[in-house]
């Protein structure tokens, strides 16, 4: 995305569609079953965050969201997998999605949102492997149609809501119904400055 190091956008979720958002759409956003969780999975806050494994910003903010996991019992992380960046992402992607079907997706993904090292095909699997996944069946899984889906899905939800940079954030009460009970956050900050739109929401 455009660098926005210094800078975070912090507006209404309605100024993000074009039009009311229907009852599916949010729980797509909040509640979506296959979706991969952080944090508190019974948390009254929910965090949804469209990320990228090569978005520098998404990179930046892996120390930020754990930070805030592990300061506020409170909160759930909704993990969309929203790769945008090129062929790698889209590898990385299914991998971490495959690690979701052995229950080793956070460890995963916080692992490889932490290497120091450009992304390949290679790293990934080196990263799944130190992970203690078992990488012969997370290929196979890479290529199941039921990740294909779920990226698919991601991507609608994406467009429907007018997401087109990494990393996007929306974040309110996790039975929330309406547009206007959810903020959208754009780009990276620190940890205080993501707090305080979590405790805004509360």
């Amino acid at each position: 995305m455009l660098r926005q190091t210094k800078r975070v956008i912090l507006f209404s979720i309605g100024l993000l569609f074009s039009f009311a958002v229907n009852a599916q759409s949010m729980d797509e956003l909040f509640r979506q079953s296959n979706s991969p969780i952080g944090g508190n999975p019974k948390g009254k806050i929910t965090v949804v965050d469209f990320f990228d494994y090569q978005c520098e910003h998404c990179i930046k903010m892996t120390p930020v969201i754990s930070a805030v996991i592990k300061s506020d019992p409170n909160v759930r992380v909704v993990f969309k997998d929203f790769p945008i960046l090129g062929p790698v992402s889209q590898f990385a992607a299914r991998a971490a999605l495959a690690a979701n079907m052995q229950g080793k997706y956070y460890q995963f993904h916080h692992a490889l949102m932490s290497v120091d090292q450009p992304l390949t095909e290679d790293v990934v699997l080196e990263v799944a492997k130190s992970a203690g996944l078992n990488v012969d069946k997370l290929k196979k899984d890479m290529d199941s149609p039921a990740i294909t889906r779920q990226l698919n899905e991601n991507m609608a939800l994406a467009k429907n809501l007018k997401v087109y940079a990494t990393p996007t954030f929306f974040i309110g009460k996790t039975n929330a119904t309406k547009e206007n009970e959810v903020i959208s956050l754009m780009g990276d900050m620190s940890q205080t400055e993501f707090q305080n739109a979590i405790d805004n929401v509360k």
